[in-house]
C-alpha cells in the first residue's frame, strides 16, 4: 500500500473514532423502566434524570406540608406537638447505573404549637428541618422514601414553660431539645400513582415509619407533604435501567 493510502486509511480511522465519540457524547437520557424494581428512581416525562453523557443531574422540587404532628417523652414527659402547615424546598436525582434515585429536602413547618403538657410552649411557632437526604427504597410492596440527616440532627425543637408548673422548662429558661434518626415515608398512596406521571406527588410519613428519638427516647411524627418540580413538569418514580 502507498504511503498517500496509509495517511488517507489513518484520517478515515480517526473520522470514524471522532463520530461515535461525538454521538456517545450526544447521547439522550434513557427512558424509564416499567414496574418499579429493587432499584426505583425519579424520571421526568418519561426519562431519567441523566445529562447527555449519562451521568445524573438534579431537579428542584418544592411543596406543601399539611398537619404535622410529634409525640415524644420529654424530660420524662408526654408532649405532642402540631404543625399546622409548612413548605418544602429540594432536589431529586437520577440513580444512576441501577443504584436507587436521592433526593435533598428541608422542611419549616409553621402555626406550631405544644399541645401536651398545656403548662409548657413552645419557644417559636415555626420548626426547620435539617437538610435531609432521601433514598428511595422497594420493600416488595411500596415506594418508599428514607430521610436522614448527614450529621447533625433532625431538628431542634425549643421549648419553655408556660406557666411554673412546667417540669420540662422554666418560665424565660427555654431548653433546646434535638431530635434525632430518620424517618421512612411513603410516596403517594399507592405505587401505581406514584408511577404515573403527573405534576404532584405525596410524601406520607406515618408513625411506624421512623427512628426518632428525643434524649434517649423514642418519638413518632406523622406528615405529609404535595411536591412539585419547580419546572412544572410532569414526574414519576419508576425502575432505573
Amino acid at each position: 500500500m502507498s504511503r498517500t493510502r496509509l495517511i488517507l486509511a489513518g484520517l478515515l480511522a480517526v473520522i470514524v473514532v471522532a463520530v461515535v465519540a461525538s454521538a456517545s457524547a450526544t447521547e439522550p437520557p434513557k427512558k424509564c423502566g416499567g414496574k418499579v424494581t429493587a432499584t426505583p428512581t425519579y424520571c421526568v416525562e418519561g426519562l431519567q434524570l441523566e445529562n447527555a453523557k449519562g451521568e445524573p443531574r438534579a431537579e428542584e422540587v418544592e411543596g406543601t406540608d399539611g398537619v404535622s404532628v410529634l409525640k415524644a417523652t420529654v424530660a420524662g414527659v408526654t408532649s405532642e406537638v402540631e404543625c399546622k402547615k409548612g413548605k418544602s424546598n429540594g432536589t431529586i436525582e437520577d440513580g444512576a447505573s441501577g443504584t436507587v434515585g436521592k433526593s435533598t429536602m428541608g422542611n419549616t413547618l409553621e402555626e406550631c404549637k405544644m399541645l401536651t403538657p398545656t403548662n409548657c410552649k413552645l419557644v417559636s411557632t415555626k420548626i426547620k428541618t435539617a437538610e435531609l437526604n432521601g433514598a428511595l427504597m422497594w420493600t416488595g410492596t411500596r415506594i418508599e422514601d428514607k430521610l436522614a440527616p448527614p450529621e447533625s440532627g433532625f431538628a431542634i425543637i425549643g421549648i419553655e414553660g408556660k406557666e411554673t408548673s412546667c417540669v420540662i422548662a422554666e418560665v424565660g429558661r427555654p431548653k433546646d431539645f434535638e431530635v434525632v434518626g430518620s424517618q421512612v415515608c411513603e410516596i403517594d398512596k399507592a405505587n401505581t400513582e406514584a408511577e404515573a406521571e403527573a405534576l404532584t406527588h405525596q410524601i406520607i410519613c406515618k408513625t411506624s415509619g421512623g427512628s426518632l428519638k428525643i434524649g434517649g427516647s423514642g418519638a413518632e411524627m406523622t406528615s405529609g407533604a404535595t411536591i412539585k418540580l419547580v419546572s412544572g413538569k410532569k414526574w414519576s418514580i419508576k425502575e432505573s435501567t
